[in-house]
């Protein structure tokens, strides 16, 4: 685990010292919200304050968790002698989601000041965003770390991306609407379930691919 802290900590470095990037996508976050505010003038129902939450939150995180690997193509070589691939996708992983999640706490403060907040159960609400961002920042990260190799990154995101997500906003959209309708956890609790099954998955595969690309 002190490769993992390492490595984490050195995303946290270099993200800190290009501030470029968390400027821009909280910039992008912000005037996207603003947008929707100005759009419909600061009323919505349930259906679309839902809906477009979880708009924001996709391609936001698709923003902030695509350049995951492509900062690491000058560094990809002293990896191999330092540090075991599992120990380099495990830190991308736990970053790409506490990054994401940070992402999603501040747009819920933003959106629920400028368009209403009809959230009544957090403590639900805030657990199916923690699985809908590990999902996404898992599939993104498994994604990135293709692409990365390839010429036509922005393609290859698109392409590898869209059915990776599916899934889990499928889930997600329709969990965090259930919640907003006021259903308890008893009456979601399957499709929790098997939204946590898909980020198993997407994680699974993750382990199990990623060793053969950054080798490759």
């Amino acid at each position: 685990m002190n490769s993992v802290l390492q490595l984490i900590k050195k995303d946290l470095i270099v993200d800190w010292r290009q501030q470029n990037p968390i400027t821009g996508i909280l910039l992008y976050l912000a005037s996207t919200i603003f947008a929707t505010y100005m759009a419909f003038k600061g009323f919505v129902s349930i259906e679309v304050w839902n809906a477009l939450f979880w708009i924001i939150l996709l391609f936001t995180s698709i923003n902030a968790i695509s350049k995951s690997f492509i900062q690491e193509e000058r560094r990809s070589h002293y990896y191999f002698f330092l540090c075991k691939p599992t120990e380099i996708i495990l830190a991308k992983l736990i970053y790409s989601f506490t990054y994401l999640f940070c992402i999603a706490l501040i747009s819920l403060v933003i959106y629920s000041v400028l368009l209403g907040n009809p959230i009544i159960n957090y403590g639900l609400f805030i657990l199916n965003m923690i699985l809908g961002c590990i999902g996404l920042s898992a599939a993104f990260t498994m994604v990135s770390s293709i692409a990365f190799r390839s010429s036509n990154r922005s393609i290859m995101m698109a392409v590898l991306g869209f059915p990776v997500i599916i899934p889990v906003l499928i889930l997600s959209i329709s969990n965090s609407f259930k919640i907003l309708d006021s259903y308890i956890l008893v009456q979601i609790q399957g499709n929790l379930t098997a939204l946590l099954s898909v980020d198993v998955i997407i994680i699974a595969l993750t382990f199990v691919l990623f060793p053969f690309t950054w080798k490759s």
